[in-house]
């Protein structure tokens, strides 16, 4: 039996805010299934994402003091976005400021500096299969790189392992079993994300926005990587999933892009919250950050913002409360799980503006009129 105050589930940008900026009393494991130390295999299990940062990540890490070091950026920074909309037949650039980033190097550079920390362990290779709750603390079976288990018994356990939330899940199977399922308007509306590389000859100077519903009802992008390019969707989970894929390479195919060199294909599930009730914050000693809260944007699946911003926010709720065992630390929990929720308002906050604003996004004869009109396009 192994012991910590906080464990947290997952090793992503949300995990790694909570444990760079948590109080350096509290001592914290942090369990991530990628073998992101190692080398060899730290691209194993590697997550589908576009890997860019929008401004809102950008502000995050500066008010956090982090810089990003050269072998996390990916070049080209186009300062374009291409909307192609094969609707409505019209095509528009507009200016926009991401970061384009190596999405692994990322997350491993983010786990490298929370381990970092002397109240911080980090077990990589390593996923937690099962979790139980008593009346004093919180019990969780990992099974490490080497195959063996063991069990750690902590204060407070936290969900950061993203849209297929294993933490998640079995909060929500708890409370069917007690008779109070989540109702279905409000769970998050779950899509499959597939990204296949293509080596190019020629980089693209702009990243892609491709509106096509034959492919799906939200979007589907290209960005440039280095000597490939990033071909994906987030598509209805639904069995035209791979039928809907060829479709957008056949698209993209007709406007002229090369992919006759696939090297690699990668699929996740995301969630596309809704503009009420979407956000789960977890229950009694459990707490939930990122997307496995369902902090995601619904215009445009950008998570990372949200994962640091939440990390960050449970960290600051828990500041001045003693983390330990026992009957009281039911109470302890219960204070620190509103001032997280009074901390993530804002975030839910965004989610309630970004829904407004995939309305006219995702709506053909919207989108078609603010295309036609070439608001705050470029030339």
């Amino acid at each position: 039996m192994r012991q910590t105050q906080v464990l947290i589930v997952g090793g992503g940008p949300a995990s790694s805010a909570l444990a760079m900026t948590i109080d350096p009393s509290v001592q914290v494991t942090i369990i991530e299934k990628r073998d992101l130390f190692s080398d060899e295999n730290f691209r194993k299990l590697e997550k589908s994402c576009g890997g860019m940062l929008d401004h809102a990540a950008q502000d995050q890490l500066a008010h956090m003091g982090i810089g990003l070091p050269e072998k996390v950026l990916r070049g080209p920074q186009p300062l374009t976005v291409r909307a192609i909309d094969l609707e409505n037949h019209r095509e528009r650039t507009y200016r926009r400021n991401y970061l384009n980033i190596d999405r692994v190097m990322f997350d491993r550079m983010l786990l490298e500096r929370a381990e970092g920390r002397e109240n911080v362990t980090v077990l990589t290779g390593a996923n937690v299969h099962k979790i139980r709750e008593t009346k004093k603390a919180v019990y969780a079976s990992v099974r490490l790189k080497d195959g063996s288990q063991v069990e750690y018994r902590c204060s407070m356990l936290v969900g950061a392992d993203g849209a297929s939330s294993m933490v998640k899940e079995d909060l929500e199977r708890r409370k069917a079993r007690a008779g109070h399922p989540t109702p279905k308007s409000s769970l998050p509306k779950t899509y499959l994300s597939i990204q296949e590389w293509f080596e190019v000859d020629k980089q693209i100077p702009y990243y892609v926005a491709l509106f096509d519903e034959r492919v799906t009802d939200y979007y589907s992008w290209v960005i440039p990587k280095g000597n490939q390019i990033l071909v994906g969707a987030a598509m209805p989970a639904d069995n035209k999933t791979k039928k809907r894929f060829e479709q957008l390479k056949f698209d993209l195919q007709e406007k002229g892009f090369d992919l006759s060199r696939p090297v690699k294909r990668r699929g996740a599930v995301i969630m596309r919250p809704r503009a009420f009730g979407s956000v789960h914050t977890g229950r009694n000693r459990i707490f939930l950050i990122g997307e496995a809260a369902g902090l995601i944007s619904p215009s445009s699946s950008e998570g990372i913002s949200f994962a640091l911003r939440s990390g960050e926010a449970l960290a600051k709720a828990m500041k001045g409360f003693s983390i330990k065992e026992g009957k009281e630390s039911l109470a302890i929990a219960a204070l620190i799980r509103r001032r997280y929720e009074d901390r993530i308002m804002p975030l839910e906050l965004s989610i309630m503006l970004k829904s407004a604003k995939a309305i006219p996004m995702y709506n053909r004869f919207l989108r078609g009129f603010i295309f036609m009109t070439g608001l705050t396009a470029v030339k």
